[in-house]
């Protein structure tokens, strides 16, 4: 699961000497001085996810000083933050032109483009981030990520864009050959989720989080499948874990790795790893974007091999910038009902009718 990156921009802090002000030792205007505080006020806001109190901050601050890259550069961020999408891309854009030098923006653009579907536009962009910053501390996972988006467009577990009109009802058609279940025979699934304890970030509440995941795939399945938690890992068709290391993953920028093992019949195993701290320290690892995580992860457990372009699915190919509450898609709901539909036997069918 691909992982939106934004990260915010500060500015060197101001002087005041006497009744001037002063940057870089050289005077600035009032108006200036004020709205670089702001900007720089911004910062612990963002990372606070108080993003509605840092827009109106840094509005604030763009009418005092229009022509500052990272004010636009974080207003663009924070606006993202709460789902404002076209007013987010016109700041980071505006941040862009005004300082094509400053690598916070081609990141947080590159995030956003990724996390509305946009793959081209985001791979574009990242490998643009690359070109002009190869030294920059996140190089390498950007180059692990755009490596990830296109190996999958390639391979297809993220569906190329076409002219064709999208199924509105299902995706299945849009993973086809990415597509397994577990056998009536495997169900109930044995589920062991280790232990945390030790693991950088990990709080008790995850358990809890990741257990409620499982029962609402099981609810929205309407108990087609079906878990049962065991105590020992030996005992388990799905062990599920925790870690605070991303580059234990294939592709070490994304925030959850699932693996399942098949045979003839199916899925016989399959294990979960789940990231326990925040990839970008403005985007933190709260309940809600844990939860999405996890159902993201469990989807791909449960025989979702791939990925989809729409960004209301739970299996959209990347994480969201916006922290909220979210649930399975209409989509999610009618597609894993589908794949365990009362007709088990031989090729799993795109286009069944529900029982």
């Amino acid at each position: 699961m691909f992982s939106s990156l934004a990260l915010p921009a500060r500015c060197q802090a101001p002087a005041q000497r006497g009744h001037q002000y002063l940057l870089n030792g050289q005077p600035i205007s009032q108006e200036r001085y004020q709205a670089l505080q702001m900007l720089n006020q911004s910062i612990p806001l963002l990372q606070a996810n108080q993003n509605q109190a840092a827009i109106d901050l840094l509005l604030q601050a763009e009418q005092m000083a229009p022509q500052i890259a990272e004010i636009h550069n974080n207003l663009g961020l924070a606006m993202a933050k709460l789902g404002k999408n076209t007013e987010a891309l016109q700041e980071l854009e505006t941040a862009k032109q005004l300082k094509p030098e400053l690598a916070a923006t081609w990141l947080t653009l590159g995030g956003l483009y990724q996390s509305q579907g946009q793959v081209n536009e985001a791979v574009s962009t990242y490998s643009e981030f690359l070109t002009r910053f190869p030294g920059h501390k996140d190089a390498g996972k950007i180059s692990s990520l755009v490596a990830g988006l296109k190996k999958e467009l390639a391979n297809g577990t993220i569906p190329r864009q076409t002219k064709q009109e999208v199924n509105k009802e299902n995706y299945l058609g849009e993973l086809v050959g990415h597509l397994t279940r577990w056998p009536e025979a495997k169900l109930p699934i044995k589920v062991y989720i280790t232990p945390g304890t030790g693991v950088a970030g990990y709080q008790p509440q995850y358990n809890q989080v990741l257990e409620e995941s499982l029962a609402t795939w099981q609810q929205a399945a309407k108990n087609k499948i079906s878990f049962k938690r065991v105590d020992k890992a030996a005992d388990a068709d799905l062990v599920c874990s925790w870690t605070s290391d991303s580059s234990s993953f294939t592709n070490r920028a994304e925030a959850g790795e699932t693996t399942v093992f098949t045979n003839s019949q199916g899925i016989v195993k399959g294990t979960i790893k789940v990231l326990t701290v925040a990839q970008v320290a403005e985007l933190p690892l709260t309940s809600n974007r844990l939860r999405q995580i996890c159902l993201h992860e469990i989807g791909h457990a449960l025989g979702f091999g791939g990925h989809t372009r729409d960004p209301q699915d739970m299996m959209f190919f990347s994480t969201r910038v916006t922290d909220v509450e979210r649930g399975l898609s209409p989509r999610d709901i009618t597609s894993i009902r589908l794949l365990y539909n009362s007709n088990r036997a031989g090729t799993i069918s795109t286009d069944a009718n529900l029982p």
